[in-house]
């Protein structure tokens, strides 16, 4: 094919989305909708995300220090826990800290009966060690404890199992809605290309007849399904972030009582953009190409039918 053959074709497949406007937009329209719950789907589980991974960092493990533990070994003791890895950060809280924060939370008398009674600081120095992937819990927990100076390791094991299991049950939601929403696609927009290609079926036994070949006659029509689901990508981007800014302005009440904070969708939308684009680009193109197969066999046979 040559290039004033490919650019003929390619202007043709912009006069055609011209042409049959209404089925072009048609097309746009079942798309950006499927598009539009594609993107609200996928905010909702981001936000979920985020929220877990504020929950995770609450999940830390507390690894308080024998007494008689000299400043040395508290120290290589911090240098041994980083080196097990799946650490994301590690906290001392000494003795003396740790008591000023509990006196913090009794009354007055309280706190002067436990600072009259006794000069000594009951509680001991200790780590706080957050863990970065709840699912190497149980084996970080087993490492730390099989360390020197440890008196005793306190953590939540069960809170961190649930959270486990809430990421992985959420993770495969999100997949299969997306999923779902991308076949639905795929159907109604084939469906919806495949009325435009029928049609113009005449127009494509002529061209067939006068021994056109299939890609000659295929070319216009996947130009039609890109500009189709270029455009679907760019309006669908745009109507979901204007429902998701409404969702987090009529809710953003609720989130400050709760101390929650929505992300922000500009952070992700060139990646969304990118991701509509192309789910449109492929919905389009695979539309017009699997609805144009069994004409395109057809040889002109429909010239003989009129």
């Amino acid at each position: 094919m040559t290039g004033s053959s490919l650019r003929y074709l390619i202007k043709e497949g912009f006069r055609n989305t011209w042409t049959n406007r209404m089925m072009s937009l048609a097309s746009i329209c079942v798309l950006m909708s499927c598009l539009v719950l594609i993107g609200s789907a996928s905010m909702i589980f981001l936000n979920i995300d985020s929220l877990l991974s504020k929950i995770e960092e609450e999940n830390v493990v507390m690894v308080y220090i024998e007494d008689d533990t000299t400043d040395e070994e508290i120290a290589q003791m911090e240098t041994d826990i980083e080196a097990i890895g799946n650490i994301s950060d590690i906290e001392f809280v000494s003795k003396e800290e740790a008591w000023e924060e509990q006196l913090a939370t009794m009354d007055e008398a309280d706190a002067a009966f436990f600072t009259t009674v006794s000069s000594e600081i009951p509680l001991p120095d200790a780590y706080k060690v957050t863990v970065s992937d709840l699912n190497l819990f149980d084996d970080t927990v087993e490492a730390i404890n099989q360390l020197d100076n440890i008196d005793v390791v306190r953590e939540n094991k069960d809170l961190a199992q649930r959270l486990v299991s809430i990421r992985q049950g959420v993770s495969v939601i999100a997949i299969v809605i997306v999923a779902v929403l991308f076949v639905i696609s795929m159907f109604i927009i084939s469906n919806t290309i495949r009325l435009t290609v029928y049609s113009r079926r005449l127009e494509i036994s002529i061209m067939k007849s006068v021994g056109a070949t299939n890609n000659f006659v295929r070319l216009p029509f996947v130009v039609e399904g890109m500009i189709l689901g270029i455009v679907s990508g760019l309006i669908g981007l745009g109507l979901v972030w204007g429902v998701y800014e409404l969702a987090i302005n009529q809710f953003s009440d609720l989130l400050s009582s709760l101390n929650l904070q929505a992300l922000e969708f500009s952070d992700y939308a060139l990646l969304m953009l990118g991701i509509f684009v192309a789910i449109g680009i492929i919905t389009g193109v695979g539309g017009s190409l699997i609805t144009m197969r069994k004409y395109l066999n057809k040889e002109g046979s429909e010239i003989s039918a009129v």
